[in-house]
């Protein structure tokens, strides 16, 4: 597994992200959401790979520490899809199309959601994945995937393009599809029973382990016309959002039920003499399949999709606590409430590293009989401010900079800079009189900015001594120092944090 996602909250809450009404429903709920994939990316008929990254919605994501994992949906289906990814040259093509994406976006990894297919998928799909897995294991991105629900006594094709035990090592993240179980095209009944889900998630553990699984959850509902279907079973049902199902029951003066056994709730209606029955999902059920998560020690949810969500619902996500203390071997420490929830959210291993203290204390210097909570790790230090928790800024980083630089300020790095006048190149800062560009710049505004890395306090150079980093090219920020590495083979790990945090406790 890619050590990049042992450092993401526990349990993931994921949320699928297709159009605008996703867009809206991110802005409104991002507070309760640890990751994303959006749907950027298809296989086109043609076996290429189409779509692009969409700048809006991942520096929006990234920007409140969510993670960025693109979904890839299939157009050709069937025996269409098998012809092109069991052609090694074409696959292997769309393999290195997606690679590149991952590389040159910084996303987390990839998401494979491929559906529609057969059994004669089966092995040209696992195969496909695992050489994916390979090209992207080695850069420290996930490899992960959508499988439909199954289990070892399923029957249909297009279940059985999964094989849950082949796929299993070529993957780090596994969402399984436990919804549908009644669909448009069959009987009424819950999207989504807990006991199927069980049922479903037991088999899928004793496949992949928990420690990969991801529940599906659904936020829509299914509408069937009870009445025309009695007369013609291939009447389909109709899909409906949380908030539109509210509104069949205002518009037709419904009546809610709920099936405690398979812990869905139902509404009934009739609309121009025929009687309707939906199916869908609203905080109750949420909270149920919540509870399950929990008890299987699954590693998270994956819930399809956002803008068919409610608002009734995110306070359910909201009780899905990331628990705590969490102990780091490592330097026999523990992390744990808004400092392990801010450090899983936020790449906690290769942004701040391992903490090298417990939480305790500290006098604010300056301001007599004041103290703040914090807490050290080896690149950072972080404060408490519960003042701040309506805004989403509980937690925030020391200005280690400022301090390891203190005495500094005659050095040349550090004097003050005219504006170079190079906006498409150099972004200036006339607060501390310094630039930022190339490799730093981006890795700075990629990675939270301001709010993570407050403003440069000096201008690139060369490390002369073992405190920057002798030969290293570095700058300094009030709260970091960034370091290039040449040597890192993938250009998103060669912009590297210096050890601030040791350095302050001199370690």
């Amino acid at each position: 597994m890619a050590s990049q996602v042992l450092s993401w909250p526990n349990p993931l809450r994921l949320v699928y992200f297709t159009d605008h009404s996703s867009w809206l429903s991110l802005q409104a709920n991002f507070k309760n959401i640890d990751g994303i994939s959006p749907g950027f990316y298809r296989l086109s008929r043609d076996g290429a790979l189409a779509g692009q990254n969409q700048p809006a919605i991942t520096d929006f994501a990234r920007a409140r520490g969510i993670k960025v994992i693109p979904m890839i949906q299939n157009d050709p289906v069937l025996d269409n899809f098998n012809q092109i990814i069991g052609n090694q040259a074409r696959s292997n093509a769309l393999i290195e199309a997606i690679a590149q994406q991952v590389i040159n976006h910084n996303f987390e990894g990839i998401h494979i959601d491929f559906e529609n297919l057969n059994a004669a998928s089966e092995k040209l799909l696992t195969d496909f994945m695992r050489r994916l897995f390979n090209r992207l294991n080695p850069l420290n991105k996930l490899t992960t995937m959508a499988v439909v629900a199954r289990t070892p006594a399923s029957t249909s094709e297009f279940k059985a393009a999964y094989n849950y035990p082949a796929l299993a090592p070529f993957t780090d993240l596994v969402t399984v599809m436990t919804y549908d179980f009644a669909w448009p095209g069959g009987p009424p009944g819950p999207v989504a029973p807990l006991k199927m889900q069980e049922t479903v998630m037991n088999y899928a553990i004793s496949c992949f382990g928990a420690e990969k699984l991801l529940l599906g959850i659904p936020f829509y509902g299914y509408d069937w016309n009870i009445t025309r279907r009695q007369l013609d079973p291939k009447v389909t049902a109709v899909s409906h959002t949380f908030n539109d199902t509210l509104d069949l029951q205002r518009q037709h003066n419904g009546t809610f039920g709920y099936d405690s056994a398979a812990e869905t709730p139902f509404l009934d209606y009739v609309k121009d003499g025929d009687k309707h029955r939906v199916w869908f999902e609203n905080a109750r059920s949420i909270s149920a399949k919540l509870q399950l998560l929990k008890r299987l020690k699954v590693r998270g949810l994956a819930a399809w999709r956002l803008g068919q969500d409610g608002a009734e619902m995110w306070p359910e996500f909201a009780n899905l606590a990331t628990p705590g203390p969490v102990k780091f071997n490592e330097t026999g420490h523990s992390v744990q409430g808004p400092f392990l929830k801010f450090w899983q959210a936020n790449d906690g291993i290769n942004r701040f590293g391992f903490p090298l203290t417990e939480e305790f204390d500290e006098p604010v210097p300056g301001a007599a009989g004041q103290i703040l909570r914090v807490q050290y790790f080896q690149r950072s230090k972080f404060e408490l401010h519960p003042e701040f928790a309506p805004a989403g800024n509980e937690v925030l980083l020391g200005l280690l900079g400022r301090i390891v630089t203190a005495g500094r300020e005659n050095e040349a790095a550090f004097q003050r800079k005219p504006d170079p006048n190079m906006p498409g190149t150099v972004r200036y800062f006339n607060e501390t009189g310094h630039t930022l560009r190339s490799e730093f710049r981006a890795y700075w505004e990629r990675n939270g900015g301001l709010s993570f890395f407050g403003f440069p306090i000096s201008e690139q150079f060369q490390g002369l001594n073992s405190t920057d980093g002798p030969g290293l090219k570095v700058q300094y920020f009030e709260r970091a120092r960034f370091e290039f590495h040449p040597e890192q083979a993938d250009p998103a790990n060669r912009v590297m944090l210096g050890l601030l945090g040791n350095q302050v406790l001199g370690i």
